[in-house]
């Protein structure tokens, strides 16, 4: 049995608390009292008891009170109240007492076990019911085995009986505590979820907002510069910027509709973007005033959706950073399918005006581009590799696909 201390009370229906804890000490005086007639009565019509007179039959009145105000304390300290008991209950029995005096041993020592912190835990029940047999023996109460039966016995039961009221306490406990654990745990799993959720919503508002908004900044300017010399291309300019902007407002009322869709079997909606977008997408960017070249090499396949999404993303990322900080220049688009990964690769030339202080700040604290550029190759165990190449700037991101995951 384990002699671990718990702190532990009785599960009773009595109030918590101070209240709950008096009601309790009251009920055991209640007991002590009873406990303490029934051992005077016990004494008074034993015959063997009665043939002892003069001191020691005061002393064993007195150690049969003091044996039965132990059960009254035995809440407020259930060690020191087993301690008392026993020798009480020891003195009683050579002094030719009644064996009746080991019950509060018995009520003693239940409280004893169930407070528990005992290393040895069969330590302290056999020297209890040892001494009181000796004592018992020597005071010639009753043959050895009888005082074996009605005394050890009786300790050793009320031990046993507050070791299983321990066991099935601290059972509750750990019982409780897992409960409170696996709460605790779902709790941080719900709020875990619902930071993945944001952050999920933040990269796809990101990629959608700043791509479009890039594009009309960008024909936006030019249609100003251009207003007066050239309508034609500032109409073109003010085309490209409605279609942008229409595209934009789809792709966010598709996003808000799966944000509000609560039916999991509801209207499907419109595909995610990806890799077959990768054309139109070009396209966008060479409106944006941007001579991109685009290669696809290796045998083209089958993606799963979410690597398709995130390849696109980084595309998209990757090629708006250009128009926004390389604004008018050259850049290179590669996406090479490999056995077990998908290469996508952006480079620019840079301005095509060099600036000094455009060039030391271009790409530089991008904002969230980068960061969530990192958080898409991080979830298909790929790499993403930045930096500066001469005047322009260099993307390569590598996704795992899940047949290289496996």
């Amino acid at each position: 049995m384990p002699g671990g201390a718990v702190a532990i009370g009785p599960r009773l229906p009595f109030p918590n608390g101070p209240d709950g804890r008096r009601f309790l000490l009251l009920l055991d005086t209640a007991v002590a009292v009873a406990l303490g007639a029934a051992l005077l009565y016990a004494n008074a019509t034993d015959p063997m008891a009665t043939s002892v007179t003069g001191v020691s039959a005061v002393l064993r009145i007195a150690a049969n009170l003091v044996a039965a105000a132990t059960v009254a304390v035995r809440r407020v300290d259930p060690r020191w109240s087993a301690i008392v008991a026993t020798l009480s209950a020891a003195l009683v029995c050579a002094l030719g007492g009644a064996p009746p005096v080991c019950l509060c041993v018995a009520v003693s020592a239940y409280s004893a076990a169930k407070a528990g912190g005992y290393r040895v835990w069969w330590a302290a029940p056999a020297f209890a019911s040892t001494l009181i047999a000796v004592a018992g023996v020597v005071g010639q109460v009753q043959s050895w085995l009888t005082a074996l039966i009605a005394n050890v016995a009786v300790v050793w039961v009320g031990w046993f009986a507050g070791q299983a009221a321990r066991e099935r306490h601290n059972r509750r406990l750990a019982a409780a505590e897992r409960r409170a654990a696996r709460e605790r745990q779902h709790a941080a799993e719900l709020r875990q979820a619902a930071i993945d959720e944001r952050l999920v919503i933040a990269r796809e508002l990101h990629d959608i907002v700043g791509h479009s908004m890039s594009v009309i900044a960008v024909r936006a300017g030019v249609a100003r510069v251009v207003m007066e010399q050239d309508p034609l291309e500032a109409k073109e300019a003010l085309r490209i910027i409605e279609t942008t902007t229409r595209e934009a407002l789809q792709e966010m009322r598709l996003l808000v509709a799966v944000l509000r869709q609560e039916d999991p079997a509801g209207p499907a909606l419109a595909p995610a973007p990806g890799l077959a977008n990768i054309n139109a997408l070009a396209d966008q960017i060479r409106r944006a005033g941007v001579e991109l070249e685009v290669n696809v090499r290796g045998a083209a396949r089958a993606l799963p959706p979410g690597v398709e999404l995130s390849a696109f993303r980084i595309a998209q990322e990757a090629l708006t950073n250009v128009v926004r900080h390389a604004g008018p220049t050259t850049a290179k688009l590669t996406i090479e399918f490999r056995n077990d990964d998908l290469l996508i690769e952006v480079t620019d030339q840079g301005p095509v005006v060099p600036d000094e202080r455009a060039a030391n700040e271009q790409h530089v604290g991008a904002g969230h581009g980068l960061i969530g550029m990192g958080e898409r190759v991080a979830l298909f165990d790929g790499q993403l590799r930045t930096g500066k190449v001469g005047t322009g700037f260099h993307v390569n991101a590598v996704l795992r696909t899940e047949e290289s995951l496996r």
